[in-house]
C-alpha cells in the first residue's frame, strides 16, 4: 500500500476567461477612464465572480489590490 506522499499532484489548469464578455468591457472603461474605485465596486457588484474570473482582472489590473484595500 503506497502512502499519500507517493502520489503526484497535477498543477490545476488555468480556466479560460472571455475578457470581452460580461463585466470585463465596463470594468475595463471604468478603469482606464480614471474611476478605479467604481470598476471595483462593479466587479463586487456583479455577484460572484470566480475565482479565474477575478484572477483575470487581477492579470490585468493589478491595482486593484490597492483599491480594495484602501
Amino acid at each position: 500500500m503506497a502512502d499519500k506522499s507517493d502520489k503526484t499532484e497535477a498543477a490545476a489548469e488555468p480556466v479560460p476567461v472571455d475578457t470581452q464578455t460580461g463585466i470585463f468591457p465596463e470594468f475595463r472603461r471604468l478603469w482606464n477612464g480614471g474611476e478605479h474605485r467604481r470598476a471595483v465596486e462593479l466587479a463586487q457588484a456583479a455577484g460572484k465572480l470566480s475565482e479565474a474570473e477575478w484572477a483575470a482582472l487581477l492579470a490585468e489590473f493589478p491595482g486593484i489590490v490597492d483599491v480594495v484595500n484602501q
